[in-house]
């Protein structure tokens, strides 16, 4: 007697949790990923074995609506090599067509940050990836992967006068 009841019952589930999965697809496949770049970096408080790092990212949505993020976590390499990784702590909004900025703190152990400044040299570059992966929130929250590779070029610092010259 319950059986017709159940598989009907199911039927009616398992088709609504598909058509909310592909709904949620097709909410996340017109969303372009927002642009990233590194806005900016900084010490914070400074110690023997791990240095505090501010991280600015510069997020842009090239999107015609407002993306309401509910996490923005990303990875960033220096060199080719894993240097720092870190979260915004709260949610966003990136306006549309907007951008804003997002500071993030991140550890970095006192060696790695002693040898990518060694990498420097001469050159005063030094090649970053960050990588970087944000949650939509919305009802039907979807990822959005993206990644920007860039060089971070520090300005020459002015020679000072040498005495007696």
């Amino acid at each position: 007697m319950f059986g017709p009841m159940r598989a009907s019952g199911l039927s009616l589930w398992l088709l609504a949790s598909l058509l909310l999965a592909a709904c949620g697809s097709l909410l996340t496949a017109d969303v372009e990923p927002p642009e990233v770049t590194l806005a900016g970096l900084g010490f914070g408080e400074p110690g023997l074995f791990e240095q505090q790092l501010r991280v600015d990212l510069r997020l842009r949505n090239p999107n015609n609506f407002e993306l309401a993020l509910d996490r923005v976590s990303f990875k960033l390499e220096v060199n080719d090599k894993p240097f720092a990784r870190g979260r915004a702590l709260e949610g966003l909004d990136l306006p549309a067509l907007g951008e804003t900025v997002v500071p993030v703190t991140v550890t970095v152990p006192t060696n790695d940050l002693v040898e990518r400044i060694i990498e420097l040299g001469s050159e005063r570059r030094l090649g970053y990836r960050l990588t970087v992966e944000a949650e939509l929130a919305s009802l039907f929250a979807g990822r959005i992967p993206f990644h920007h590779e860039g060089k971070l070029v520090l300005p020459r610092l002015p020679r000072l006068a040498q005495p007696g010259s």
